[in-house]
């Protein structure tokens, strides 16, 4: 049948069908149509193409050389049915050991050299030759035997000329100083120097451990001064009764002054003060009760009332966080056990 005629790819040799034009196997396009052969009554048996290379394969496009686990070039991108080769095999060199040259002796042939004989050449007739005088050689002087004695020719002697007969021997005079004795050397034994060795280094676990020190103290001291301060305002408000030790002055206290104290309807004045700012005024309630009153002098907010107490050198008022000490002609403003403020009082006898 004509629908069932396939062609052959020209690139891996496999059979395709008619209706394709790329190749099943290599995606090959179709070149030129093959004839359909007639179908055989009994088809022969062909061998598949394998799946993958059986070894590393050779490009023959770019001449790349590829592993069996590659189904296409890694160089130009070719399958390896349509390109693929087999791989060149790996040849190792051999070493090859270089021989030492031998040396060959060298010989060499002495040439007798011929001297040539030099020709004279005859004087001119009718001239005389002048020879040169020759120079006396100089004769070395020979140094003089020298003895004991130092003289020289018979009269001298020595290790050579022994001294004659007549004069005698004589021996050395003997040594009168005795030869200095030797001081056997003192031992010194050798100290023992310890090698050296380097500090050993400590291990440090990072700034985490200094972090939490640093943070476990400063929480440990917020606690103390918490602390501190809850003692102090519990000492502070362990008294909040003023005393009535003080006497009145007989000046009634100022109508401002008096409006803002309990009970103030006819309290009497006890002392008044003014600072560069404020004015200070105590005054005493008909119930026996001391009160201090704070403002300032430009009046520019109102001024607050609180209980006080007579003290052995002045007068003391608390108003929770804050106290006011009044000694030696100044004030002192506390705020949770700490000097805020401190100011020098001047007496005012007739407040307004």
């Amino acid at each position: 049948m004509a629908g069932s005629a396939k062609w052959k790819c020209k690139d891996c040799g496999s059979n395709t069908a008619a209706g394709a034009a790329p190749c099943d196997i290599c995606g090959s396009t179709r070149k030129e149509p093959i004839a359909a052969a007639p179908a055989p009554s009994r088809p022969a048996a062909k061998r598949p193409s394998p799946a993958r290379p059986s070894g590393d394969w050779l490009c023959t496009v770019c001449r790349a050389t590829n592993p069996s686990r590659r189904l296409d070039c890694a160089g130009c991108g070719k399958s390896w049915r349509t390109s693929g080769g087999p791989a060149p095999k790996k040849t190792t060199p051999k070493p090859t050991t270089a021989k030492p040259a031998t040396p060959k002796p060298a010989t060499t042939k002495a040439t007798p050299s011929k001297a040539t004989p030099s020709k004279a050449t005859p004087p001119r007739p009718g001239t005389t030759r002048k020879t040169a005088p020759k120079r006396p050689t100089p004769k070395r002087p020979v140094p003089p035997r020298t003895g004991t004695t130092g003289g020289t020719g018979a009269g001298a002697t020595g290790l050579l000329y022994p001294p004659p007969s007549s004069t005698g021997y004589t021996p050395a005079p003997p040594r009168t100083t005795p030869p200095p004795r030797r001081t056997p050397p003192v031992y010194t034994p050798p100290v023992y120097t310890p090698p050296y060795r380097p500090p050993a280094k400590k291990k440090s676990n990072g700034c985490m451990v200094s972090c939490l020190s640093v943070v476990g103290g400063l929480v440990l001291l917020g606690i103390l001064n918490g602390g501190i301060t809850a003692i102090v305002s519990s000492l502070d408000d362990a008294d909040p009764t003023p005393t009535t030790s003080t006497g009145p002055t007989g000046v009634a206290c100022p109508s401002r002054v008096a409006s803002t104290l309990p009970s103030g309807e006819g309290a009497t004045l006890v002392e008044a003060f003014r600072t560069d700012d404020h004015r200070i005024t105590l005054c005493k309630t008909t119930a026996g009760k001391l009160y201090y009153f704070g403002e300032f002098r430009d009046g520019r907010e109102k001024g607050i009332s609180m209980p006080a107490k007579k003290t052995s050198d002045g007068y003391e008022a608390r108003n929770s966080p804050y106290r006011y000490v009044i000694s030696g002609g100044t004030v002192s403003v506390y705020k949770s056990g700490s000097r805020i403020a401190h100011e020098e009082l001047t007496p005012e006898p007739s407040p307004s």
